[in-house]
């Protein structure tokens, strides 16, 4: 059942249009009322910096006032431009999801913090670890900008900072797993061997969602889905093989079982309860406890690993 969910999350498309944006009350409110009677100098400041102008300021008052009647009406909510009707607060666009994304970066700053405190800077794999988590804290700052207000620019970094993150996140098991001598140094041809392909795969999959006239968000989610499955895959196996030798790895199979079950959340898409929180924002808020169980599990092996290869115990 989990990988038939993931496969049919796979074979989703995310559409920029909607049947809201299609339906003349909802174009009427917007072309006819709103805009032609806007004035963007009475715009709060706040508003103004978020980057809110009179055509998407307009859009988000029109979704609103028609969901109301919709509501009042007993009629179910309409998807407008591919995403529900969120109600804004401060100004921000999705602010559950900026909440729980903000939550990510707290927990993958902490892991930092962790990783720099416990974990000697000797340690072979400690460079890695350290880069791999300002890579990741970075794609939750995207994803923060992206739900605070969407535009082309932090649209396509959010998408573009999932994906790195996901195929560092490969990389680092590849490195982490095989390719060391006895002693744990990192042998310089196992990098070579793992790290130009998936950046050369990295640097196409770029090409493509920049260059496309519009982003290919099938495309994306398939890509991004396809290496996170090898990763979990390859954790998977290599937990199982070595559970009954290293205590915290436990802590990794329960990320992946537990990041496999947060899918089916993007899976069951509803409208917002209260006008915030959706299925997208209720997978952030599952993903922050399993974000700090991750780098939990990250500082455990660097210590256990460290510990053991002092000893010179192969």
């Amino acid at each position: 059942m989990i990988w038939q969910a993931i496969w049919l999350l796979g074979c989703l498309h995310i559409v920029s249009s909607s049947y809201g944006d299609t339906t003349h009350e909802y174009n009427y409110c917007v072309e006819e009322r709103c805009v032609p009677s806007c004035d963007y100098t009475t715009f709060p400041l706040h508003i103004k910096l978020l980057g809110w102008n009179c055509l998407s300021n307009c859009r988000y008052t029109c979704q609103q006032d028609i969901s109301q009647r919709r509501i009042e009406l007993g009629k179910p909510i309409l998807q407008y431009h591919g995403k529900w009707p969120f109600l804004r607060m401060f100004g921000l666009q999705e602010p559950a999801s900026v909440l729980f994304s903000i939550g990510n970066a707290f927990a993958v700053f902490y892991g930092i913090n962790q990783l720099v405190t416990k974990v000697p800077s000797s340690y072979p794999l400690y460079k890695l670890w350290y880069v791999y988590g300002w890579i990741s804290l970075g794609t939750w700052i995207v994803s923060t900008l992206f739900h605070a207000k969407d535009n082309a620019m932090t649209e396509t970094f959010d998408y573009l900072g999932a994906t790195t993150m996901v195929m560092m996140s490969l990389y680092c098991m590849l490195v982490r797993i095989s390719g060391r001598d006895q002693f744990g140094k990192i042998k310089s041809q196992s990098q070579m061997y793992y790290g130009v392909p998936i950046f050369m795969l990295f640097l196409y999959h770029s090409y493509y969602m920049i260059l496309s006239p519009r982003i290919d968000y099938g495309y994306n989610m398939k890509f991004t889905i396809f290496i996170a499955v090898i990763h979990h895959s390859l954790l998977l196996g290599w937990g199982i093989w070595n559970f009954n030798t290293r205590p915290h790895i436990k802590k990794a199979v329960w990320v992946i079982l537990g990041t496999t079950a947060a899918v089916l959340l993007e899976l069951g898409d509803f409208s917002p309860i209260w006008g915030v929180f959706d299925a997208h924002a209720l997978w952030h808020a599952a993903t922050m406890p399993l974000t700090a169980l991750w780098w939990s599990f990250i500082v455990d092996d660097c210590v256990f690993e460290s510990n053991r290869f002092k000893r010179k115990v192969v």
